[in-house]
């Protein structure tokens, strides 16, 4: 049998919660998102942000090989000629729904991790502004890295990088 002081408890817990989600309700106490968020939430018109540098992207596809949820595809593209031995023809599209951000891909983009440029693929934002790199003269830059390095980097992605990288 349920005692007076429980149900007076059970009361004061069931008023007070009615009280708070009234008050959130009515007044948006507590709000995590602005309205503005919120209405674009339910609308379904948040604007996903920008995860590709598109123009400096080399289409190698290492960030789709190395991202472990399979939160990347490659979109077919109208072929760029790069370098005299080089041609890109996709470029990749994160999923966001699949996306865990563990940076896999941009830590193994070679744009980055090689030739020590921004990288093109970032799945939280790659930011708005335009970043003016010529990707045939990087992919011609001499760089210093070992042979060992490279197989390392080689075997990850999904290109032969000695068919980019000349001494």
């Amino acid at each position: 049998m349920i005692e007076l002081a429980e149900l007076k408890n059970f009361a004061k817990i069931f008023l007070t919660g009615i009280y708070e989600n009234l008050e959130r309700i009515i007044f948006g106490s507590g709000r995590y998102t602005s309205l503005e968020m919120r209405n674009a939430i339910l609308t379904g018109t948040v604007k996903i942000p920008k995860t590709v540098i598109e123009e400096l992207c080399i289409g190698c596809e290492g960030c789709a090989n190395v991202c472990p949820t399979k939160a990347i595809e490659m979109i077919p593209i109208e072929p760029v000629k790069i370098t005299d031995n080089y041609v890109k023809d996709k470029i990749p599209k994160i999923n966001p729904e699949k996306c865990v951000y563990c940076l896999y891909c941009h830590d193994f983009c070679p744009v980055f991790s090689v030739f020590n440029e921004i990288s093109p693929i970032h799945p939280r934002d790659v930011g708005e502004e335009y970043i003016e790199i010529d990707i045939s003269k990087l992919l011609q830059k001499k760089i210093e890295i070992s042979e060992e390095q490279i197989n390392k980097i080689s075997s990850l992605l999904s290109i032969n990088l000695r068919r980019i990288i000349k001494d």
